[in-house]
């Protein structure tokens, strides 16, 4: 047995203030008057021998009291047990989970789980002697670097819900020590192999939380139906939901707001372990963006029930037609359609400045393909363009190889004669997602138009079209980031009768709409690394661009590269919602962040599966089971500090006071 404060023994000395009264017995008679013998009072028969033990056992309870009141401030103890572990008392880490999946029930308690941390980490941080001092870290941050206990203490109780990049960083575990990580060791989050790395000067302590349940369902994503969003057209929003608990949900209440409106609602299924997808219809009635949000309904973890994204109806899209018959000319359909900015060339007048801005390429019907135009079509459609090539009725097939061969498609003219037989097309498949929103109702006998082949391919990407003979009519090939259509033969009736057809309009309206190029997504996530978006609203501008959110502004690491903003996101910038890309005091964007989706899933390690996750050899690592109390407390003090005596002191030297009492007052 050893002391925590030995220089309090001095104190025994204090036992000699007893001893010296019993001594010297500093009684002295007292004399009563009294005026008539009946006052005397009636005393009891006492020997001598009664007198003295009574007098012996008092003596014996004062010194033991003194005895122990002085041990009990010398604070006695028993060494560890473990020679290998002893505790290190001048600094200790707190490492305290405050992520989002924190909001999470207790098993044991009707509060959460970020309550029954901060109970925890006050249990830990009264176990250490007052000098011993504290490092208090929090969602991924450490707080002002060395604390004593009562500033530990008063931190612990301000702790908020966090996002969290990481679970905990090699970093926060280097070092010596004592370390104590208190979480709920969800599984999508904690990284076990932290453990294969760990200094052996560090005494790691696992606490884990157990919640009460681990079902949660959550928004995963939203995509439109039609990623070309018409002023008052109509639209569908996708909404894709996650349900990572074992229980389904039956009806779990979707809502979209656009603009501070609910714009519709619906109730879904959502199995378990699986995801389901919700589909609302909407309009948006403005020329501006507009905020919108998603919203279920969803307990006890919350933050996830909101999805944050903008909407707002697409720019017009540039299409540029290069042709040398005007008679055949497709002016007339894209100009009548609001959507569309039309443009049309000669081949001896091409502005080649203006078809690099544009969306959409047509090359209508054109004899022969110039190696520049070769070139510059080539270029647009790896850098993301969306390119149709219409073969002209005496198409020069040398000048188009040279087009193909640049592309790498294996396409060439077959030079078809005005008087060919005209082959029937078979109609489109129901499922075919490019005239999907075209057929009313699908009818498979629909009457479909006729055209000889004049241009002929393989291996395309997809195939839209086909012939009776099963040749293709009109297909697709995605080459870089853009992509190309091949229609089989000219426009011209004696070819081709689906210029007559109704479905020539729509077709010709989704080749150009398929080259709307999305500059900017719906919606980011706060682990998006690096994001791309237009800064075409900056031009004549300098200075450097900041992301506000009410009172809160930031600057990314940012740079301008082709047109294109590229930032980091920030690592303050740690609340989902709207922010506003500004340059100077100009609104140039405003962007839609959410929180990433990895706290969603709550499925967490229990004790034992912590324990198997450490190896034989790493002693330094201890991992305590669930308690509604903290369960380590008793082991922790019985390994690292011994068996605290000082409590066991306390009780003896009341015992003995109270004895001293008794003795006095009944015998």
């Amino acid at each position: 047995m050893t002391f925590l404060y030995p220089s309090f023994l001095f104190a025994l000395a204090a036992i000699a203030i007893p001893i010296i009264l019993h001594l010297i017995q500093l009684r002295r008679a007292k004399r009563v008057q009294f005026s008539n013998v009946r006052f005397i009072q009636v005393s009891k028969d006492l020997t001598a021998s009664q007198r003295n033990l009574k007098e012996w056992l008092i003596l014996l309870c004062r010194v033991l009291f003194i005895v122990f009141l002085v041990l009990s401030f010398a604070q006695p103890f028993i060494p560890a047990s473990d020679k290998q572990a002893a505790a290190d008392t001048s600094h200790v880490t707190l490492w305290l989970d405050n992520s989002f999946s924190m909001q999470n029930r207790s098993a044991d308690q009707d509060v959460d789980l970020l309550s029954m941390a901060v109970d925890r980490g006050r249990s830990i941080a009264t176990l250490f002697p007052p000098t011993t001092s504290f490092s208090l870290i929090a969602a991924g941050e450490q707080h002002a670097g060395v604390h004593q206990r009562a500033d530990v203490l008063a931190t612990l109780n301000a702790l908020s819900y966090v996002a969290r990049p990481e679970f905990v960083s090699k970093k926060t575990l280097s070092g010596t020590g004592n370390v104590f990580l208190i979480s709920d060791f969800q599984k999508s989050t904690f990284q076990p192999d932290l453990f294969r790395s760990l200094d052996t000067t560090v005494q790691l302590h696992l606490v884990p939380l157990q919640a009460a349940q681990t079902n949660n369902v959550a928004i995963d994503s939203v995509y439109l139906e039609d990623a070309f969003v018409r002023q008052d057209a109509e639209n569908m929003l996708h909404i894709k939901l996650f349900n990572s608990g074992g229980e389904a949900v039956d009806a779990l209440p979707v809502k979209l707001f656009i603009g501070g409106a609910q714009a519709g609602a619906l109730s879904i299924a959502v199995p378990a372990k699986q995801t389901a997808e919700a589909v609302i219809g909407f309009r948006l009635n403005r020329r501006q963006a507009q905020q919108a949000s998603v919203i279920i309904d969803d307990y006890p973890v919350e933050f996830d029930n909101t999805y944050y994204f903008t909407l707002a109806p697409s720019a017009n899209i540039t299409v540029i037609a290069l042709t040398d018959k005007p008679e055949d000319s497709l002016a007339a359909l894209y100009k009548s359609e609001p959507a569309f900015t039309f443009r049309e060339y000669t081949s001896s007048q091409i502005d080649y400045g203006r078809l690099a801005g544009a969306d959409v390429l047509l090359l209508n019907g054109l004899p022969s393909i110039t190696p520049a135009l070769a070139a510059t079509v080539s270029n647009f459609v790896k850098a993301g363009g969306t390119v149709a090539v219409i073969p002209g009725q005496e198409a020069e097939a040398g000048s188009y190889a040279n087009l193909f061969q640049n592309l790498s498609i294996p396409a060439s003219i077959t030079g078809a004669a005005t008087g060919s037989i005209k082959v029937n097309v078979l109609a489109p498949k129901s499922d075919n997602p490019f005239f999907k929103s075209i057929f009313s109702t699908y009818d498979a006998k629909v009457e479909m138009p006729a055209s000889v082949r004049t241009l002929a391919w393989s291996r395309a990407s997809e195939d839209i079209l086909l012939f009776r003979g099963g040749g293709a009519f009109l297909s697709r090939f995605d080459r870089g980031n853009g992509r190309l259509y091949l229609l089989a033969a000219p426009l011209e009736a004696a070819y081709n009768t689906l210029a007559s057809h109704a479905l020539f309009v729509p077709i010709m309206y989704k080749i150009a709409i398929a080259g709307y190029k999305q500059e900017q997504d719906l919606a980011y996530t706060l682990d998006n690394t690096t994001i791309q978006v237009p800064a075409a609203g900056s031009k004549g501008k300098e200075g450097v661009y900041t992301l506000k959110k009410d009172s809160l502004e930031l600057i990314p690491e940012q740079r301008v590269q082709g047109g294109k903003l590229l930032f980091t996101v920030p690592p303050a910038m740690a609340d989902a919602g709207f922010y506003t890309l500004q340059l100077q005091d100009s609104v140039l964007a405003t962007l839609a962040f959410n929180y990433a989706k990895k706290e969603s899933f709550l499925a967490q390690y229990t004790p034992d599966e912590l324990r198997q996750l450490v190896t034989k050899n790493q002693t330094n690592v201890h991992v305590y089971d669930y308690d509604d109390a903290f369960s380590a407390k008793a082991a922790f003090e019985k390994r690292f500090f011994g068996v605290k005596l000082w409590k066991y002191c306390l009780i003896l030297c009341l015992i003995f006071l109270m004895a001293e009492i008794a003795l006095i007052r009944f015998l």
